[in-house]
């Protein structure tokens, strides 16, 4: 009898011995397949089976076997061998075959469904290639060409890795540098491939000493054989390898230079970096901030705890900051900044950079950046290359660790080098000469001695400086001291104090006194070998010195009073005003003022000398003039009725009081709009003898929270500013233009309020089903070369669509978006739509207003929706744009579920989050957490099933958490139970110990503050009487004013934990998101966000109790 054999399936025996060697006894983990590392042995064997056995691939005995190693191989080819064109053609050509799309739909249906891995869908429908390249990971032939920018990405994603120092993750970070990738890569999915690169080296780099390894790669083989098992690249290739090893070199040094920056790191301190092309050149400033810093400060003079911040070059506005909140705590107020470090793009080199905290538009605190001007007009700049850019690491005599350095010398300066000679790479416009160093050398300019040192690590962040009271003046030069400034040295310093020599405009200071002369001084740090370690300019005032501007009354004109400058020579400088020197006694010098001009001028300069000086200090003080003014960005008065927005930085409003004992001015902004009621804010300045300027921009983030309470693009803000009458009006509106249609492809660009054609508007068009294509500029028509602000729809625009037409970024000329729909793009709406690209294109806001919310409706369930790369290509290109331009944006923030995935899925830093609230009217404390809970559940399991490193995941958690932390108060006492679920690690402490003690403090701290915020008191008194509220919840203030500010984080503690919602208050609900936000802000950190935090724990940790 012949015994009977088994067929053997030598597809599945291939599989279950691939699986084997992996440990994988019950088949395979769900994880990408990228991540079974494939050897090049293995690659070989898969394809000449596949090529014996693909023409079985109609038989459904084989189908999901087969299918399998297809996928295994496609997705490995692609990794392996990517021959840059997006089809089946690469895997194809290797297998000898060419099959139908019905065959690559079922061998990828049946093959992923073998590998537990999803099926990915795209614009419009599932989408089988794109399913299997993802899960190859990143293709390594485009990795290892420079070309292709995913070697420089992981680079910069090293030079840019900060484990917690700042809530944007790594890859938010690569994802602003990706424009050297090829298009089809700059995705969500790529972004945390490379993300994950670079987090699985820097993890490598802080566990392993890689930086002094020869070897890195093979160092790690020893010591943790399973460390390229995160990696979505095929390292057993030798190339391969060699770049592996670059960026563990990278990654080791990264780590040591991070841990030593963030040792020498000090508060309020700054870095330069070189950018452009020479002799084209710029400079970029790192700014460093505090966690926190706490400083004194008027209660009575703080109107809210909310500041807004501002950082100026000089007294030129640079750029704006986000509101930060302050915790008061009796006379000294306390500031969080969210972000350790700003990156600013400097305009005025030679000025230097403060951040001025401001309340209702006057500063109430200036910070100054140490080194933040450089003078190169008499100065080398030396420049040292770290990673892949140039950072200066002195001005002065310094060492530079590596061979080489680049300089920039004045054209004054003479050289002399110790090895070969610098070469000269370029002079620049202002004829500074910019030198390659590969030699010590030194420079000579008159008496000062530069010596620039190379192979030599000198700690550039010790470094002498100089520290005093500094006098907050728009002047020339811009540092203004009162009193000489001392000289502070850092600790382990090279020179001893004895070793060094000041001077004063070239004189010797005194060296028991070390101070020097009044006035205009140029100070300069020498060794007593005679090396220049220090120079600056700068003025010093008495510091006594102080100055009052009265304003002109019935007899009497203008008047200005300098107090403390006696032993100086004062003189006003204006062709606009004559100036008369009235009375000088030793306490004060008073000068008249009368303008020569109908109207007088917005300013004056005051010039400042030591006696038998030719350089003096020029300050520029605001004319007196009685009442409210509006003064314009050119310092001139302005008679402007209509501002835009982003007009706001630049203009300012000067206040100046007629009454000796000061007078109180009182701002309103109201909210004008078809909405009822119109949502108003009250502001009350408070202005001494001397006039106060009101930075009208410290005002945009209340205008654009106001603005975004309703579904109005027109609607605008109405800024009134009253004494006994009015003083000043004012429309602050999104635009300045509207956009009127001529013809179905012909429009014009108008005046706001009539028929006025606008020359020279800068117009673009998006196409809505695609924000990753570059927009469309739309010309100007012209007649004869001249605009003549028509402009004609052209022919790329008549495909596809519709077409968001909008202002450009830069442009003059604002103008509300508007929609193009060609004929052409109009689609049948029939069909069933699977992504947010082709909702947008059938959605109308009458035939069809659910497309788009239908579609993020899904996305809340999805993690690998592709609706996630809409938003965030939305979110990186169109950032300039209002959010609520975007359907997509406003049916986001309608959805609570979707809306807290958002924020997890799209990696949202604070300062996005901030934009969701104020443009979209969304109160993050609405969202109950249970939903957040979910969503985070949902968002862990979406990168576990990415197959992403686990390093990585554990810091994006944490990431999230914290930004989360700061977006909802509510989560300050949550313990684990974002992660968990578990209700048991929430803080429990009974409210009733500590709520009625902080809201007594609430009310010591404001006794004197006349504005407590009185809207929602009806609506909250009645909610707390109608609901089983605790009584001393009810009880919890006697006062009726402060009783809006005390409820209000009880009742949202009750809507976050899931125990009410925002419609339990009979208000508009428009009205109502602006009243809690205006509410909340009074004083947030000191007693909102702390109580809402507590209440919300203690109620979710007590649902279980009987």
């Amino acid at each position: 009898m012949t015994a009977y054999t088994p067929a053997v399936n030598p597809i599945k025996a291939w599989l279950s011995e691939f699986l084997l060697t992996r440990e994988l006894f019950k088949g395979p983990n769900g994880k990408p397949l990228y991540s079974y590392q494939l050897s090049e042995h293995e690659y070989a064997s898969l394809r000449d089976l596949l090529r014996k056995y693909l023409r079985l691939a109609s038989s459904p005995v084989q189908a999901i076997h087969l299918g399998a190693c297809f996928c295994l191989f496609v997705s490995e080819q692609y990794r392996r061998n990517y021959n840059s064109s997006w089809s089946w053609s690469g895997a194809e050509n290797e297998l000898a075959i060419s099959l139908s799309h019905s065959q690559h739909a079922t061998l990828t249906s049946k093959g992923l469904e073998y590998w537990r891995r999803p099926i990915r869908y795209r614009e419009n429908g599932r989408d089988w290639l794109g399913s299997l390249f993802a899960e190859g990971g990143l293709p390594w032939p485009l990795v290892q060409k420079e070309s292709h920018g995913f070697g420089k990405a992981v680079h910069r994603g090293i030079n840019l890795f900060s484990a917690g120092s700042s809530h944007r993750t790594t890859a938010d970070l690569i994802a602003a540098h990706e424009d050297e990738l090829p298009i089809s890569f700059r995705n969500l999915e790529t972004r945390q491939l490379l993300a994950g690169i670079v987090e699985q080296l820097m993890h490598l780099a802080g566990q392993y000493p890689l930086k002094d390894q020869k070897d890195p790669a093979a160092y790690l083989d020893k010591v943790a054989p399973e460390w390229t098992e995160a990696f979505p690249i095929p390292l057993d290739e030798t190339n391969a390898r060699g770049l592996i090893n670059d960026w563990l070199h990278d990654a080791g040094k990264q780590r040591l230079d991070r841990k030593e920056a963030l040792i020498q790191a000090r508060a309020f301190t700054c870095e330069h970096f070189l950018l452009g092309t020479l002799p084209d050149w710029r400079i970029r400033t790192e700014l460093a901030l505090p966690k926190e810093h706490s400083f004194d400060i008027d209660a009575q003079q703080l109107g809210s705890t909310r500041l807004d911040q501002a950082y100026y070059e000089g007294e030129h506005i640079l750029a704006r900051g986000p509101a930060v909140y302050a915790q008061l705590n009796e006379s000294r107020l306390t500031i969080r900044f969210s972000n350790p470090s700003i990156s600013i793009e400097r305009r005025r080199l030679g000025e230097p950079v403060t951040l001025r905290l401001l309340d209702n538009g006057r500063v109430v605190q200036c910070y100054q950046f140490d080194g933040s001007e450089l003078d190169y007009e008499e100065t080398p700049l030396v420049f040292e290359q770290r990673a892949d850019c140039w950072q200066l690491v002195g001005t002065s005599s310094c060492g530079v660790a590596g061979e080489s350095a680049r300089i920039r010398i004045p054209t004054k300066f003479s050289i002399s080098s110790d090895g070969p000679a610098p070469s000269l790479l370029t002079t620049d416009r202002e004829n500074g000469q910019w030198l390659d160093l590969r030699a010590d050398i030194s420079l000579q300019n008159g008496p000062d001695l530069y010596r620039i040192e190379l192979n030599r690590n000198l700690n550039e962040h010790h470094k002498p400086a100089l520290a005093g009271v500094q006098g907050l003046y728009d002047s020339n030069p811009s540092v203004v001291y009162l009193g000489w400034p001392r000289l502070e040295l850092p600790e382990d310093y090279e020179f001893d104090l004895g070793d060094i020599l000041e001077f004063a405009n070239g004189q010797p200071l005194d060296t028991l006194r070390r101070t020097g002369p009044l006035g205009v001084v140029r100070y300069t740090l020498k060794s007593r070998t005679g090396k220049t370690l220090l120079t600056r300019r700068f003025a010093v005032l008495p510091k006594e010195f102080g100055t009052s501007l009265l304003p002109a009354i019935t007899e009497k004109s203008a008047r200005l009073q300098v107090k403390g400058a006696h032993q100086l020579d004062l003189k006003i400088d204006s062709s606009l005003l004559m100036a008369k020197r009235l009375e000088t006694d030793q306490s004060a010098t008073t000068f008249s003022l009368v303008h020569l001009a109908d109207t007088p001028p917005a300013g004056f300069t005051l010039e400042i000398d030591q006696k038998n000086s030719n350089q003096p200090l020029r300050l520029r003080l605001p004319y007196p003039y009685q009442g409210a003014r509006l003064i314009g960005p050119d310092d001139r008065p302005s008679r402007a009725h209509q501002l835009t927005l982003t007009e706001l930085i630049g203009h300012r409003i000067a206040l100046t009081s007629g009454q000796t004992q000061g007078q109180s001015f009182y701002m309103q902004l109201e909210l004008v709009c078809e909405a009822l009621p119109h949502p108003k804010r009250h502001y009350e300045i408070k202005v001494g003898s001397s006039p106060t300027l009101l930075n009208l921009f410290s005002y945009q983030n209340d205008m654009l929270q106001m603005l975004g309470a309703v579904d109005e693009q027109d609607a605008f803000i109405k800024l009134t500013l009253e004494t006994e009458q009015r003083a000043l009006s004012l429309n602050i509106r999104r635009y300045n233009g509207r956009l009127q249609w001529e013809s179905r492809d012909t429009f014009t660009i108008c005046e706001i309020s009539n028929a006025t054609i606008l020359n020279d508007a800068e117009v673009e068009a998006m196409l809505l089903s695609d924000p990753k294509q570059a927009p469309v500029r739309i010309e100007e028509f012209k007649s004869q070369n001249v605009g003549t602000g028509r402009f004609i729809i052209p022919n790329t625009m008549l495909r596809d669509g519709p077409w968001l037409i909008y202002p450009a970024k830069n442009g003059k000329t604002q103008f509300r978006p508007a929609l193009f729909v060609s004929a052409s793009s109009i689609t049948d709406t029939q069909t069933e739509v699977f992504s947010l690209h082709r909702a947008t294109q059938v959605f109308h806001p009458k035939t069809n207003p659910n497309a788009i919310s239908l579609q993020i409706t899904v996305m809340a369930k999805e993690f690998g929706h592709s609706g996630w790369q809409y938003l965030a290509d939305l979110k990186q290109h169109y950032a300039h744009l209002p959010l609520s331009s975007f359907e997509s944006w406003k049916a986001l923030s309608k959805q609570p579920e979707a809306l807290a995935f958002a924020v997890l899925r799209l990696e949202m830093d604070e300062a996005f989050c901030a934009r969701i609230r104020d443009e979209l009217a969304v109160i993050w404390e609405a969202i109950p957490l249970p939903i957040w809970v979910e969503a985070h559940v949902r968002f862990l399991r979406g990168l576990m099933a990415c197959g992403l490193p686990e390093i990585l995941i554990k810091n994006l958690e944490t990431n999230r958490a914290a930004v989360l932390r700061i977006v909802v108060s509510g989560f300050d006492y949550l313990g684990d139970y974002l992660s968990t679920g578990n209700k048991s690690s929430l803080t429990k402490i009974p409210p009733q110990l500590v709520v009625p003690g902080w809201n007594q403090a609430l009310r010591q701290q404001h006794s004197t503050n006349r504005q407590w915020p009185t809207d929602l008191t009806a609506e909250l008194t009645s909610w707390l009487l109608q609901n089983p509220i605790p009584a001393f919840l009810r009880e919890i203030t006697p006062v009726g004013f402060t009783k809006a500010v005390s409820y209000l984080p009880i009742f949202l503690a009750y809507v976050t934990a899931g125990k009410a919602t925002l419609n339990d208050l009979p208000v508009p609900m428009a009205y109502l998101k602006f009243a809690i936000r205006l509410v909340s802000d009074f004083d947030r950190q000191g007693w909102f966000a702390p109580t809402h935090a507590l209440m919300v724990s203690y109620l979710l940790a007590s649902e279980d109790e009987a």
